[in-house]
């Protein structure tokens, strides 16, 4: 058996149980299992490269160190093993950049598949409600600070949806919620207590939704577009050439702001936009979607099995264990 010792609580990640039981019961299969108790520890597991240093300093007699991020900021080596001291010790690692945490473009989206029924589509009678966008996102100050450069380039969105989000609100277009916005600016919290529910009634009263991503690379495709679809907005969504999102969606389905990559004529687009052609977008997106709704249960066990695999692989090699 391989003991793993959090470190920290590594939320809606396979190493939470409230987050997904049946993930933790095949790891446990595959004898690997968590521990509360430091000494009995074969592997010491970090979402984020500061809480693994801060932790490494404070115990410096352990090893067998692993990083396991599935946010693209928390972890930028593309490399599956570096030195956080230059020296020792090694630390291996598993995030979006070495390919094994996100195994294809909707690895973490099973639950929402399997259990929500297909939407229905658009009838050609439908009306535009309402012409202004929704923004559910925390304000971060402005993305000032929150660069992510990763092979010379910034793929920080952060930056980029506040300045969208301003500009809209300086027309009177969009209505945002979210923590650390200037004052008066978010009407409320987007992070509640049930956020699913709360984030359901906010979006029944509009047509569009700002949903961009914190970050854009392939593979990394979370649950803000599919919340979007689900609740009948057209998506305002960051793709172009860093993402994959068109390994899953046609062209002239969501909003493409990569292709605008003005907030004015973002605004003027959707001023614009005719129920026809909100019909036919939205319709392709509410197809996509279902179209995952279909998937037989193979093909989510195995994208979770390749998910979960990948984590055994690790631990028995940094352990020395042969994989079974």
């Amino acid at each position: 058996m391989i003991n793993i010792f959090k470190i920290g609580h590594l939320p809606y990640t396979p190493f939470d149980q409230n987050f997904s039981k049946d993930d933790l019961f095949y790891l446990n299969k595959k004898r690997i299992k968590i521990t509360r108790n430091k000494d009995n520890a074969d592997i010491f597991i970090a979402g984020n490269h500061k809480s693994l240093k801060r932790f490494i300093l404070k115990n410096p007699s352990r090893k067998n160190y692993l990083i396991w991020a599935q946010e693209p900021r928390f972890s930028t080596t593309s490399s599956s093993t570096y030195y956080p001291f230059f020296i020792f010790p090694k630390v291996h690692v598993m995030n979006i950049y070495t390919g094994d945490v996100f195994v294809n473009n909707v690895t973490y989206q099973e639950k929402r598949f399997k259990n929500n029924s297909k939407l229905d589509l658009l009838n050609r009678d439908f009306e535009i409600s309402n012409k202004k966008v929704a923004a559910l996102m925390s304000y971060y100050n402005g993305g000032k600070t929150s660069k992510v450069i990763v092979d010379g380039n910034n793929i920080d969105l952060i930056r980029k949806r506040s300045d969208i989000a301003q500009y809209l609100l300086s027309e009177n277009m969009i209505d945002i919620y979210g923590q650390g916005w200037p004052k008066s600016i978010s009407i409320e919290d987007s992070r509640f207590t049930d956020r699913h529910s709360r984030k359901k009634d906010i979006l029944k009263n509009f047509n569009f939704n700002l949903c961009f991503e914190n970050t854009v690379y392939p593979k990394y495709i979370t649950e803000k577009i599919w919340e979007s679809i689900e609740n009948y907005c057209l998506p305002i969504y960051y793709g172009g050439s860093k993402s994959s999102i068109y390994e899953v969606f046609p062209k002239r389905s969501f909003i493409d702001y990569s292709e605008i990559e003005s907030p004015r004529k973002l605004m003027e687009l959707i001023k614009n936009i005719s129920k026809e052609e909100f019909i036919e977008r939205l319709n392709i997106c509410l197809l996509v979607y279902n179209s995952f709704c279909e998937k037989p249960d193979e093909y989510w066990q195995c994208t979770r099995e390749t998910k979960l695999d990948n984590i055994v692989k690790r631990c028995n090699l940094m352990t020395n264990t042969q994989f079974k």
